[in-house]
């Protein structure tokens, strides 16, 4: 049986944002501790900005990569088909905790008006921390085709998928 292993690559021109894409199967999911499970989790959208790559890589700096998932907790990727992560500044702010409560269309768990597009969201809300939009990245998607995280390397990871912005 051939295991894989996904990375999640938040990638950004100034590596600061405050989003992750939060879904069973993850490291650091309920935390940084192993056995514990944090519903208000925060540890995979702490800024990786300014660290070296020996601490941002699998955010070796928060214990993250000690994390693994729980036994049987994986993303499941199907060849050609579709898969769904939510994106939210803390776990809290997703289905995935609290039963759902505190998770609104919003990564910040707030109630927004529709179409609400506040410029002030990137300099004042502090989720993205840019000055505009042209400042900001999105997210990557990358499999690799190792078991071990510790095999895995940014040069035998293949993105798969992107989302601009």
């Amino acid at each position: 049986m051939l295991f894989t292993s996904v990375a999640l690559l938040a990638l950004s021109a100034t590596a600061k944002a405050h989003t992750a894409a939060w879904k069973k199967g993850m490291y650091c999911f309920g935390g940084n501790v192993t056995g514990e499970d944090n519903s208000n989790g925060y540890f995979p959208i702490s800024p990786l900005y300014n660290l070296t790559k020996e601490d941002w890589w699998w955010q070796h700096d928060r214990g993250c990569d000690l994390v693994p998932p729980a036994p049987g907790d994986f993303l499941e990727i199907p060849a050609g088909g579709s898969f769904t992560v939510e994106l939210a500044h803390n776990r809290a702010f997703t289905t995935l905790s609290y039963g759902g409560k505190l998770a609104t269309d919003w990564p910040d768990g707030k109630q927004h008006a529709d179409g609400w597009n506040d410029p002030t969201c990137l300099t004042v809300d502090g989720a993205l921390h840019t000055t505009n939009q042209s400042w900001t990245g999105g997210t990557a998607f990358a499999i690799s085709y190792h078991s071990n995280l510790a095999d895995v390397t940014i040069e035998n990871l293949v993105v798969f998928t992107v989302l601009k912005g």
